[in-house]
């Protein structure tokens, strides 16, 4: 090899629009790997995410290590009013239902409500179904994807 300073110089812009190149396919791949058709019904993602437990410690800062459900959890942040639930279940949500869709979760428990999301244009799909709570009582939950 060369080592005078166009040789280097060639060599270097060599790499960088490899380099270039490379990213650019890289974003190609990323952009036509996300699922843009809606294929996601209301009743996996409510499955989902009434299926996910959480520890204690997890929310809390405690040694307590006994598992939580999202349904309870969410009638705990009814009930009491406290805490970032809300923003953590929108989250949660986010994290579940493709981002082609918007979505509406509706909870009825104990005679409250608490909404997270939104409506859309057309609805895509929709489920709900009754959920006992830790405390024997019924929480009424739907969700509906547009």
């Amino acid at each position: 090899m060369r080592k005078d300073k166009k040789a280097m110089a060639s060599l270097i812009d060599a790499f960088i629009f490899i380099t270039i190149i490379g990213l650019i396919a890289a974003g190609m791949f990323a952009y036509n790997s996300v699922n843009t058709e809606k294929q996601t019904t209301a009743k996996t993602a409510y499955d989902t995410f009434f299926s996910i437990e959480l520890r204690t410690n997890d929310l809390f800062e405690d040694t307590d290590t006994q598992r939580v459900k999202m349904c309870d959890l969410a009638a705990a942040h009814m009930v009491t009013g406290k805490g970032d639930t809300k923003e953590y279940i929108n989250e949660v949500l986010g994290s579940i239902i493709p981002p082609v869709y918007v979505y509406k979760m509706v909870f009825e428990y104990d005679g409250r409500t608490m909404i997270i999301g939104g409506e859309g244009n057309a609805l895509s799909s929709h489920y709900s179904s009754e959920i006992k709570i830790i405390d024997g009582k019924t929480m009424r939950a739907s969700l509906s994807l547009y």
